[in-house]
């Protein structure tokens, strides 16, 4: 059996900064670190996460509710046109203006509330979400640097 503590293999200079700035791989050995796992104790609060968590819960819900309303928009009108296909066929069957039924002309309908859907989440996206996105963004990632090196 393999425990947390046992370092089976020795650690690889990988080129990464060691996490948290402890100068030895895990911290074993490191004065003034417990063991793994655990906040150093001459350290008690090494990280404020408040304000970057109020950000991104205010991204996700501003993201949440642009795709509810524009899923709910084109699944609900075509629930509609299912159901009066499926229930009302004489009602879908009637003429509205020479060969065009009503069940057509919803039908046609259909692909206009699904474009009027997709115009309206892009166009929200950019006027709500892309903001808070890109002050998430400049938050995390420091003015003129990159973080890593994929881009």
């Amino acid at each position: 059996m393999t425990y947390a503590d046992e370092n089976r293999y020795p650690p690889s200079d990988t080129g990464w900064p060691p996490p948290h700035g402890r100068p030895g791989p895990y911290g074993h050995g490191t004065p003034g670190y417990a063991t793994y796992g655990q906040a150093p104790w001459n350290e008690p609060y090494a990280y404020e996460t408040h304000r970057p968590a109020a950000d991104l819960a205010a991204l996700r819900s501003a993201y949440r509710l642009l795709r509810r309303i524009s899923t709910l928009t084109a699944l609900g009108s075509f629930v509609v046109y299912v159901v009066l296909s499926c229930y009302a066929p004489a009602l879908m069957g009637a003429r509205i203006a020479g060969e065009l039924s009503l069940g057509m002309a919803l039908g046609v309908l259909q692909l206009v509330v699904t474009f009027a859907a997709v115009f309206w989440y892009g166009r929200s996206a950019q006027r709500s979400v892309d903001p808070l996105a890109r002050a998430v963004r400049e938050q995390a990632v420091p003015a003129g640097g990159h973080r890593g090196t994929a881009r």
